[in-house]
């Protein structure tokens, strides 16, 4: 595959509808603007024929491909990428579309204007039930980690690998609210983080969200806050 100075995260779970154009919008993006790159996908236990088709596209795209046949969750599947990409510089947004290619070339342009660089989404496309539990986990978490990002739990974040990875272990208290434990990380290690306007897009996959459904909140809401909180105490 040659040498990337880009690797694309991509959590993948059940996306076998979107993650080929998905796949091909980045392509297409990057190669015009000759910037090498390949694509993490850590695909996280599907069932819909996702992993039988990325074996299949693995052939025509630059992918170091992990896999799992069971469920390790959204933030274990960043980590996993994170630990896997072999490139300087390291981008993790969603596999569903909802994150536009186009936004990336100004992160590219600022990319050593601070140590993070994380999306600002303009309007939130996401069902209400998850805007209501981002709300009211933004007071908690501004409570405990001082910081000026007005959307700390957006899915479109660069940053060079050398610079995180000193502090990885931070990265594991929290799974489905995984962006908001990466800036409180960022918080507690000092790292400068930049926010940049980003469009967000409706999801391009039908299959509503298995994950923030109204009945799973509560359990959802109490362990990412265990985790936010343990994650403050830690040393």
């Amino acid at each position: 595959m040659g040498t990337a100075s880009l690797s694309i995260i991509l959590p993948v779970f059940n996306e076998k509808e979107v993650i080929e154009y998905v796949l091909s919008e980045w392509k297409t993006l990057l190669e015009k603007n000759k910037i090498p790159f390949n694509f993490v996908i850590c695909e996280d236990g599907s069932t819909d024929g996702t992993k039988e088709l990325l074996k299949r596209l693995k052939l025509n795209y630059p992918i170091i491909l992990n896999q799992k046949r069971k469920r390790r969750g959204y933030g274990n599947a960043v980590l996993d990428g994170i630990k896997s990409a072999l490139s300087e510089f390291l981008l993790c947004v969603d596999s569903d579309g909802q994150c536009d290619p186009e936004d990336f070339l100004k992160f590219w342009k600022e990319r050593m204007s601070a140590d993070i660089l994380i999306g600002r989404r303009r309007e939130r496309s996401d069902p209400l039930q998850r805007k209501v539990f981002s709300n009211l986990f933004r007071i908690v978490h501004k409570t405990l980690f001082t910081t000026s990002i007005h959307d700390p739990s957006t899915p479109f974040v660069l940053f060079r690998k050398k610079v995180v990875t000193p502090y990885i272990n931070y990265l594991t208290y929290l799974n489905e609210g995984f962006w908001w434990g990466f800036i409180a990380m960022a918080v507690k290690a000092k790292l400068s983080v930049n926010e940049i306007p980003i469009n967000h897009r409706k999801t391009l996959c039908s299959v509503k969200t298995k994950v923030y459904t109204l009945d799973k909140i509560p359990s959802i809401a109490f362990r990412n806050l265990l985790g936010l909180f343990r994650l403050y105490f830690t040393k």
